[in-house]
């Protein structure tokens, strides 16, 4: 198993792999499937507890003390989509990753053995984090740390790659009495 530094990356050695995200919290645990413009094609590019499956990606539930995880196989992400990237969030409304150490780990899917783990350093801040990217290269699928993150949450993460977040609805002004003649 390999210890994965920011920036660092290694070829998977699995064709279906799994990324756990653990930490001391309840973590939301998300991937979004990529283009090469490192956008979304739809809104259906983005797997979570609420649209667990996509081309390719599946979103699985820890329960109990398991972490929750992204299931890549890769040999069925379809043609056009260059990488998946794996992000997690504190549960808690508002909670930062400050004091939090979450730890992605690299599974094969198939037999759960591990083959890398990563642990973002010195975060603060931030309420989300691209943790973990599979990606394509020269024809061969590798895992990348990443560690990046967002202050304005999950809805930062999902806007920059393309997803349309809706914003909550504005209030609507009483109407205004009309004058007397």
């Amino acid at each position: 198993m390999t210890a994965m530094t920011p920036g660092s990356n290694i070829p998977l050695s699995a064709a279906r792999v799994a990324v756990d995200v653990a930490a001391p919290v309840r973590l939301d645990v998300s991937g979004l499937l990529l283009t090469a413009d490192g956008k979304v094609r739809s809104d259906d590019d983005f797997i979570f507890y609420n649209q667990p499956s996509g081309p390719g990606v599946t979103y699985r539930a820890g329960g109990g003390s398991a972490p929750d995880a992204i299931v890549v196989d890769t040999t069925t992400v379809p043609p056009g989509i260059e990488k998946i990237v794996v992000t997690a969030s504190p549960d808690a409304a508002g909670q930062t990753f400050q004091g939090i150490e979450p730890t992605a780990t690299v599974r094969n899917a198939d037999d759960g053995s591990a083959i890398a783990t990563f642990t973002p350093p010195q975060l603060g801040a931030e309420t989300a984090l691209v943790v973990i990217e599979i990606y394509l290269r020269n024809g061969a699928w590798k895992a990348r740390a990443v560690g990046q993150g967002y202050a304005n949450g999950l809805a930062g993460i999902a806007t920059d790659f393309g997803v349309s977040v809706e914003e909550p609805a504005a209030p609507v002004a009483p109407p205004v009495p009309a004058a007397p003649a």
